[in-house]
C-alpha cells in the first residue's frame, strides 16, 4: 500500500510562476508545499525587469495569454492579493533605422488584432517624451501595461498560510505510481498527490528530454536620482526583433530602460546561450550604455554601481512547456518562460492548479496551452531518483 501523501501537490520551484501555482492551489483548500534550492525569487524572478507586458511578446500564443494574464493580474491587484507589487504604468518602445520600424509597425498591427487593454496613443518623434535624444527616430506611447517585481509578487503569493515552505531543499528525483509521487529532496523523501515542476533552468537535471536552456543577459543598475524622469520603461524595437528571429536583430542593441521605484534605472538586457551568471561581458555593456544614452540622455549623468548577468530559462521553439509529464498526469511541467514569467505568471498560475486539480483548461485557453504542452517533444525521460 503507497504512503498516504504528506502534501496534496508539492511544487519544485519557488519562482513567480511556481509561487503563483502554490498560491491558487492553496485558495481552493489544497495543501501545498513549495520547494527550492535556494529560496524565493532566487534566480530569473528576482533578476528581472518586472514588465508586465503584452507589446514584448511574440505575436500569436504568448501574446494571446500575455493579455488574459495582465487583465487578471489587474484582478488580483484589485482584490488586494498583488496591490503592493503590480503598477500600472506607460510603455514605450523607439526605434531607428528600417529594421526597428518595421518591427513598431508589427506591434501596432498586432496590438490591433488582439483588441486587448494594451493600446497605442501616440506614434511620432521623440518629442513625444521629453528627455529623449537623437538615438529615438520614432516613438510609441502604450497604456494600459504595468510593472511588477517578480520578488514582490513573489512574497505575496507564497504568504498564503495554506503554503508549507521547504528551502534549501532541491529537487532530487521522483517516483510516481497511481496514488501519487515520492519525492526526494535531498535530506528527506516526501509523499505528494501531484508533483509540479517549476524549475526553470534546473528543467533538464530532473528531465533530460526537454530543451531547456539557459540564456544570460547582461544588466546594469545606476546609482539613484530624481524620481519620474522616465515614467515607464523605455524599450528599443530591437527587443523585438530578437523575440521573433526578425531581420535586422543583431544591428542595434536590444536594450531596455526600466525606471525603479529608487530612482535608479535597470537597463539591459543582451540574450546569451552560453548560459553563465558570472561572465560579466563588458563590451556587451558598453554598447547597451551606449544605445540608452543616446536614447536617453540623462543616464549620463548616472553612475552605475552595478553590473551582472541574469539568466533565464529559454527554449529554442520560443514558447514554455506547461502540461502534464507524457505518461503521467501526476507530474505537471510549468517551466522554460525565458523573459515572460513576470507577464505570465497569474494566468498559468490559475491553470496549472486547475490542470493539478483534474480540470480542464478554461475555454478561452484551451487551444494555446495545448501548444505548450511537453508531448510536443516526445517522450521525456525523467531522471532516476536515487
Amino acid at each position: 500500500m503507497a504512503k498516504p501523501a504528506d502534501h496534496d501537490v508539492l511544487i519544485a520551484g519557488a519562482g513567480i510562476v511556481g509561487a503563483s501555482i502554490a498560491w491558487h492551489l492553496a485558495e481552493a483548500g489544497l495543501r501545498v508545499a513549495v520547494a527550492d534550492a535556494v529560496g524565493p525569487a532566487a534566480a530569473a524572478s528576482g533578476a528581472s525587469d518586472g514588465a508586465v507586458s503584452v507589446a514584448s511578446k511574440k505575436p500569436g500564443v504568448m501574446a494571446r495569454l500575455a493579455t488574459g494574464s495582465l487583465l487578471y493580474t489587474r484582478d488580483l491587484a484589485a482584490r488586494g492579493l498583488l496591490a503592493a507589487a503590480f503598477a500600472a504604468r506607460p510603455s514605450y518602445v523607439f526605434g531607428a533605422g528600417a529594421a526597428e520600424m518595421g518591427a513598431i509597425d508589427a506591434l501596432i498591427a498586432k496590438l490591433a488584432e488582439l483588441a486587448g487593454p494594451v493600446r497605442v496613443l501616440s506614434d511620432g518623434g521623440a518629442g513625444l517624451l521629453p528627455g529623449t535624444g537623437p538615438g529615438v527616430e520614432r516613438l510609441l506611447v502604450l497604456a494600459g501595461e504595468g510593472h511588477m517585481p517578480g520578488h514582490k509578487a513573489v512574497r505575496a503569493y507564497l504568504a498564503h498560510p495554506r503554503i508549507t515552505r521547504l528551502w534549501p531543499a532541491a529537487l532530487a528525483g521522483f517516483e510516481a505510481d497511481d496514488a501519487g509521487v515520492t519525492v526526494d529532496l535531498g535530506a528527506q523523501r516526501l509523499r505528494a498527490g501531484i508533483l509540479i515542476a517549476a524549475l526553470g533552468v534546473s528543467t533538464p537535471e530532473i528531465f533530460s528530454g526537454l530543451p531547456v536552456i539557459p540564456r544570460a543577459g547582461q544588466l546594469l543598475v545606476t546609482d539613484a536620482g530624481p524620481q519620474g524622469a522616465l515614467p515607464g520603461a523605455l524599450t528599443a524595437a530591437a527587443y523585438l526583433l530578437a523575440k521573433t528571429n526578425g531581420p535586422g536583430r543583431e544591428a542595434l542593441p536590444p536594450v531596455v530602460i526600466d525606471p525603479l521605484a529608487t530612482g535608479q534605472f535597470l537597463i539591459g538586457s543582451s540574450r546569451e546561450d552560453h548560459g553563465d551568471n558570472t561572465r560579466v561581458d563588458f563590451e556587451t555593456l558598453r554598447r547597451l550604455l551606449g544605445r540608452s544614452t543616446s536614447a536617453f540622455p540623462a543616464l549620463a549623468a548616472r553612475r552605475v554601481i552595478r553590473a551582472f548577468a541574469g539568466i533565464r530559462a529559454a527554449v529554442p521553439d520560443g514558447l514554455p512547456i506547461v502540461g502534464p509529464l507524457p505518461g503521467t498526469a501526476r507530474v505537471i511541467l510549468a517551466t522554460g518562460f525565458e523573459g515572460d514569467g513576470i507577464c505570465l505568471s497569474a494566468l498559468i498560475g490559475r491553470e496549472v492548479a486547475a490542470m493539478a486539480r483534474g480540470e480542464g483548461p478554461a475555454p478561452d485557453w484551451a487551444d494555446d496551452l495545448a501548444r505548450l504542452s511537453p508531448a510536443r517533444f516526445g517522450a521525456v525521460q525523467p531522471g532516476p531518483m536515487a
